[in-house]
């Protein structure tokens, strides 16, 4: 299934780093190549491989009969055909098309030894697993690998980095005053700019230093306690952009017409969107619990002067970007394609070949045994 793609299309995975839907190695190189650790401890082996795109694939109709699994989300691989001129386009695997490893195989291994091919197909099928490129997730994955990565694979991206400084500001600008104290020299408006800047960035280690040492926390707590509050930050951040698509989708789905059923057909349709309508708002709710105790512990703060609510919910945050992470890339995945199927199609009507395509892959993307199963295996 390697083909070349359209060049208009590969130019748009250029994301500049990791995003939930795009891991764009291109960008990590060009930006990280000079860098030792780069090339010392890359996300893969292969030169070609590692300055391609990975993406998670909403799966078409009519790709569904090429690939060996009914997931709702596929991944796929691009390899520019050549790095100094993305107008060339590039060659695409999905990972769970038929007969992928003897693709992979003879596009990638025809030059390496053996275990640097079983390495690289070996994270590959990691990569496939997760739900999405967020990259927290991928810190949290091989940050401490047996294979470890570079900390430049797990950076946000400059587009979102720059969009989220001002959103982090004004959630953070209570807190300024641990890291700046009251005599920084600059108003709370730019001290809360800088501060966010320097949680997303990780940058200025005197100012890490000093606020670790107002929180009496050890480096090793800090280093992840401080992980775990950037990456809720930035779950939160995603859940406000995803908070209207999200009624959009519950309204639309619970209105749409099915046409052309059946009465057994309807009985069916009907069942399944209920589950799915169940499924999402579990989702919701799991989400909105976690932010509702963020927030208590937050306000305790802010609002009543309890300093060490600061300490707490910076130790409580590495335990809640792993949840924060599974539910909210499945509410992602629904809006996302619902939104995408109905560009140049009537709203409101759904052809009931159509429903049963796309109802079941809701609610497969939604159940949470995906999860379950991911976070007893990573903890075992």
């Amino acid at each position: 299934m390697a083909r070349a793609q359209d060049t208009g299309n590969l130019r748009r995975m250029v994301q500049g780093g990791a995003t939930p839907r795009i891991l764009d190695l291109y960008s990590i190189a060009r930006r990280f190549s000079r860098f030792d650790a780069h090339g010392s401890q890359p996300m893969f082996n292969d030169s070609r491989l590692n300055t391609g795109f990975l993406i998670k694939h909403t799966v078409r109709p009519h790709e569904r009969p090429y690939l060996i699994s009914d997931t709702p989300v596929a991944t796929k691989i691009i390899v520019p055909v050549t790095v100094s001129n993305l107008n060339m386009g590039g060659h695409a695997f999905f990972v769970e098309e038929r007969g992928f490893e003897p693709r992979f195989r003879q596009f990638f291994g025809v030059d390496n030894d053996a275990s640097i091919y079983s390495e690289d197909l070996a994270r590959v099928r990691e990569l496939s697993s997760m739900p999405s490129f967020d990259p927290f997730r991928l810190s949290h994955r091989f940050r401490q690998h047996e294979r470890p990565d570079a900390e430049c694979y797990f950076d946000i991206s400059e587009d979102e980095l720059q969009r989220m400084e001002k959103y982090v500001a004004e959630q953070i600008s209570d807190m300024v005053t641990l890291a700046f104290g009251q005599d920084s020299g600059i108003g709370d408006a730019e001290r809360a700019q800088t501060f966010a800047r320097f949680i997303l960035a990780g940058e200025d280690e005197e100012k890490f230093t000093k606020l670790r040492h107002a929180l009496s926390m050890t480096e090793e707590q800090y280093r992840e306690a401080i992980f775990g509050w950037k990456g809720l930050l930035y779950y939160r951040w995603r859940i406000d952009q995803v908070r209207d698509a999200l009624k959009r989708f519950i309204i639309e789905i619970n209105d749409v017409i099915v046409l052309g059923v059946s009465q057994h057909e309807r009985i069916a349709i009907d069942d399944i969107r209920r589950h799915i309508l169940g499924e999402t708002r579990k989702r919701w709710t799991s989400l909105m619990g976690i932010m509702a105790d963020y927030e208590h512990e937050f306000a305790a703060f802010t609002q009543r002067g309890d300093a060490g609510a600061v300490r707490r919910f910076l130790l409580k945050a590495p335990g809640y970007f792993a949840q924060l992470g599974y539910d909210l890339a499945a509410v992602s995945h629904i809006t996302s394609y619902w939104s995408y199927w109905w560009r140049d199609r009537e709203p409101g009507k759904l052809a009931a070949r159509d429903a049963m395509e796309i109802f079941p892959g809701f609610l497969r993307s939604l159940i949470r045994e995906q999860y379950d199963d991911e976070e007893e295996r990573m903890a075992s």
